[in-house]
């Protein structure tokens, strides 16, 4: 099948139409019966581990000295997760160009 194609375009459709997509906010706007399904139940959920790790970071495993977040990791860090909504905001609408793997 190709990807352009009217049977492809069908295909997809009627697979999409098996799926809703539904977005919160947060976890407080979930019923219970919604957040014990998506979040809660061991049988669906996945615990993902996540490190971060800066430009010093990797310095360091390739056997640097240097162990500590370089001043622009703590400045885009606080950025990204501070109080101050329109630096995250100015940061998100400049660098979005540039984004190559966006996970929505």
């Amino acid at each position: 099948m190709k990807k352009n194609s009217e049977e492809f375009k069908n295909s997809f459709e009627m697979e999409k139409a098996k799926y809703t997509l539904q977005r919160f906010k947060g976890l407080g706007e979930m019923n219970p019966e919604e957040l014990w399904n998506t979040t809660l139940d061991p049988k669906n959920n996945t615990l993902l581990k996540v490190n971060y790790s800066s430009t010093s970071d990797k310095l360091a495993m390739e056997g640097s000295e240097e162990t500590s977040p370089s001043p622009e990791d703590i400045e885009i860090f606080d950025i990204l997760m501070g109080d101050d909504v329109s630096k995250r905001k100015n940061f998100i609408n400049t660098n979005a160009i540039n984004v190559n793997n966006l996970d929505i």
